[in-house]
């Protein structure tokens, strides 16, 4: 097992990935400032050792994983917000015992339809993960019907099989 430390790109990671320590701040730096160029330049290094950086599949991984838990961009904070919302608009309407039920309707049509297409989008990716599922196996046959079918295969087969 390498010595490179243990990095963990989120509170509570489906992996762990191995980061050098270098590599690590060039993402964290990509990741608050969001350009390779200033990467490059507030660290004092060249822009293609940051660019080549970057694009390394644990850095990539890293800085993905960092990106959508953070803000609104996480899942789980984004249904908070939305079922927040609707406490709140459901709460508005029985305080003020007016509104309509279109308004309430919309926003949990909207909250559907945002965890709709959510796990549409990770069943997609959990099936490129696994490969492509749409063949499973494939078995090929060939059928040679006449060994003397004027080849030069089913000439060498009668050869083989006649001895001559």
């Amino acid at each position: 097992m390498s010595n490179l430390p243990q990095t963990q790109p989120s509170q509570s990671p489906a992996e762990t990935l191995q980061i050098s320590p270098e590599n690590l701040e060039i993402a964290n730096c990509f990741l608050e400032l969001q350009d390779s160029a200033r990467v490059a330049d507030v660290l004092d290094v060249p822009v293609d050792l940051v660019t080549r950086i970057l694009a390394r599949s644990e850095i990539k991984a890293y800085v993905n994983q960092v990106f959508f838990e953070v803000g609104f961009n996480n899942r789980f904070r984004v249904r908070d917000l939305m079922d927040t919302l609707i406490k709140k608009k459901l709460q508005d309407m029985q305080e003020s015992e007016t509104g309509s039920n279109k308004d309430i309707l919309d926003i949990i049509a909207l909250s559907h339809k945002m965890s709709m297409e959510m796990m549409d989008k990770e069943i997609a990716l959990e099936k490129l993960r696994q490969g492509n599922p749409g063949i499973k196996s494939q078995v090929n046959v060939q059928i040679n019907d006449g060994l003397g079918d004027g080849t030069k295969y089913g000439a060498l087969i009668n050869k083989l099989l006649t001895g001559g």
